[in-house]
């Protein structure tokens, strides 16, 4: 018998290493391959079908702001605060500054348009 195995506490780490090598946690699945993600279905897939927009009663509405970091702040304070869809809105940008367009129901407007105008750096 050898000394290794009477005392497997002294086997060389390269031999455990390869002994385990690609078998934990055998119950988990691959993360990543080039062809399918770790998802179920694609993302765009969960993702709600566009409402259409025909007799929505959208209006759109504009804000500028000095720089684009502040319209991203007002745009994620609007998803989060009026609540909308973050599909509904853009940045542009016009030299240094940068503008948020909103299109949002009718009802909804006058509320969200506030809510902009009282982001901090809002113009």
């Amino acid at each position: 018998m050898s000394h290794t195995q009477d005392r497997p506490d002294q086997t060389r780490d390269a031999n455990v290493e390869a002994a385990v090598e690609d078998t934990f946690p055998a119950s988990d699945p691959v993360g990543n391959t080039t062809s399918q993600g770790s998802r179920a279905v694609p993302p765009q897939d969960m993702m709600p079908k566009a409402a259409s927009t025909e007799g929505a009663d959208l209006v759109s509405f504009s804000m500028s702001f000095p720089n684009q970091a502040s319209a991203k702040l007002a745009l994620e304070t609007l998803v989060r605060e009026g609540p909308i869809d973050r599909r509904g809105a853009e940045i542009t940008h016009e030299g240094d500054k940068a503008s948020l367009r909103v299109s949002a129901p009718r009802a909804d407007a006058e509320r969200l348009k506030s809510l902009l105008e009282r982001s901090p750096e809002a113009q």
